[in-house]
C-alpha cells in the first residue's frame, strides 16, 4: 500500500471513529434530555404530595371530632415519606423533624373536646401547625435542591455535548476535506498513471513511434473510418535494407540510434492523422488515410534521405480493396515488400503493380 493510500485509510478510520463518538454523545445527550423531562415530572409530582400533605394536616389538625378519612397519624408519616422521591437519604433530618411536628399535632388534637369552639380550636392549632408547615417547607426545599443539583449537572453536560458535537463536526468536515483532497490527488495520480501505462503498452520504447500491438488496435479503427467517409487507405512496409550487416561493423547501439532517428525524422513528415509504427526488428509501417498508392509513393521518396548514415530501405506499398481486412491489407503490402528487396532492395513496390527501376544501393 502507498503512502497516500496510507494516509486515505487514516483519514477515513478518523472520520469514522469522529462520527462514532459523535454518535455515542448525540444519544448520551438525549439520555440526558428525557432524564430532565422525569426530573420535572417528579418536581410536579413533589408539589402536588406537598400540597396534598399541607391540606390532610389541616384537615386532621382543624376536625377534632371528624376524623377525615386516611388522616391519621401514620397515614400523614407516610405522605410525608413519599416526598423523598430518589433518594431517602435526602431531607432525612427535615422527614424526623416533620414527623415530630405530626406527633405535636396529634398530642394537641387529642386534648381537645367537643366543647371546645372553633375559634379556640384553630388558635390551640396554630402553633403545632406553624411548626407542622415550616417542617414540610424544609422538606420540599431539601428534595427541591436535590432535583435542582440534577438539573444543573444535565445542563452542563448538555452544553458540553452540544460544544462537542460541534467541534466533532467541524474536525469531520476538515478531516472529510482533506480525504477528499487526497482521493481527487490519488485519481489524477492514477489517471497519470493509466496513460503512462497505456504509453507504454501501446509504444514502442526504442523509438518512440506506435508498437506492433497498438498498429493491431488502430488499424481496424482506420479502416472503419476509411469505409464510412468513402476515403481510399493504404498500408506501406518498410524495411532498412542490409541492417544486419550495418549492426555488424557499427555496434547495436549505432543500430539502435539508426532506427530511433529514421522514425522520428519521418515522423515528422507524416500527417496527424497517419499512423507509424515499429513493426519489429527494422521493419516499420506506415498507416495512411484518405492516401492511394501514388500519394504514398510520392510521401515514401520524401522519406527516404531522411534515413540517418545515408542507409536506404525497401517499402512495399497496398491500397486497401474493398472488404479488405486489416490482415490481408498488410499480407499484401508485406508482400509488396518482399518483392521489392527480391528486386535489389532500396525501391518501392505497390502491390499488384510491376516493380519499379532499383535505385543505388548506399551502404555503411
Amino acid at each position: 500500500m502507498t503512502h497516500e493510500a496510507r494516509r486515505q485509510v487514516w483519514l477515513g478510520a478518523g472520520c469514522f471513529t469522529l462520527m462514532l463518538c459523535a454518535m455515542l454523545i448525540a444519544l448520551q445527550a438525549l439520555t440526558e434530555l428525557r432524564a430532565q423531562h422525569r426530573q420535572l415530572a417528579r418536581g410536579q409530582a413533589l408539589a402536588d404530595r406537598a400540597l396534598g400533605l399541607q391540606q390532610q394536616l389541616t384537615a386532621f389538625a382543624l376536625h377534632p371530632l371528624d376524623l377525615p378519612s386516611g388522616s391519621t397519624p401514620e397515614a400523614l408519616k407516610q405522605s410525608a415519606a413519599a416526598i423523598a422521591l430518589d433518594d431517602p437519604a435526602i431531607g432525612a433530618a427535615e422527614r424526623r423533624r416533620l414527623d415530630a411536628a405530626i406527633d405535636a399535632v396529634a398530642a394537641a388534637r387529642g386534648r381537645l373536646t367537643a366543647t371546645v369552639p372553633g375559634s379556640e380550636v384553630k388558635m390551640l392549632m396554630r402553633l403545632p401547625l406553624d411548626e407542622a408547615g415550616q417542617a414540610l417547607r424544609e422538606l420540599v426545599r431539601a428534595q427541591t435542591e436535590a432535583l435542582q443539583r440534577q438539573r444543573d449537572a444535565a445542563d452542563e453536560f448538555s452544553a458540553f455535548a452540544r460544544h462537542l458535537l460541534i467541534g466533532a463536526a467541524l474536525l469531520t468536515v476538515v478531516l472529510g476535506l482533506l480525504l477528499a483532497v487526497l482521493g481527487w490527488r490519488s485519481m489524477r495520480a492514477n489517471r497519470r498513471m493509466m496513460g503512462e501505462l497505456d504509453q507504454l503498452a501501446h509504444e514502442d520504447g526504442l523509438t518512440g513511434v506506435l508498437n506492433r500491438r497498438a498498429l493491431d488496435e488502430r488499424l481496424p479503427v482506420e479502416i472503419a473510418r476509411a469505409e464510412r467517409l468513402g476515403h481510399a487507405l493504404t498500408a506501406v512496409m518498410i524495411d532498412i535494407d542490409y541492417f544486419k550487416r550495418f549492426n555488424d561493423r557499427r555496434g547495436h547501439g549505432a543500430g539502435d540510434e539508426l532506427l530511433r532517428g529514421a522514425a522520428q525524422a519521418w515522423r515528422r513528415q507524416l500527417r496527424p492523422t497517419d499512423l507509424l509504427a515499429r513493426y519489429g526488428g527494422e521493419e516499420f509501417t506506415l498507416v495512411l488515410s484518405a492516401c492511394d498508392a501514388d500519394q504514398a509513393l510520392q510521401l515514401i521518396e520524401r522519406l527516404r534521405p531522411l534515413v540517418p548514415e545515408h542507409q536506404t530501405f525497401s517499402a512495399g506499398v497496398a491500397t486497401r480493396l474493398a472488404q479488405e481486412d486489416a490482415a490481408e491489407l498488410l499480407r499484401r503490402a508485406d508482400a509488396a515488400l518482399l518483392q521489392a528487396k527480391r528486386g535489389g532492395r532500396n525501391r518501392s513496390v505497390v502491390a499488384g503493380v510491376e516493380a519499379q527501376m532499383a535505385l543505388p544501393l548506399r551502404i555503411a
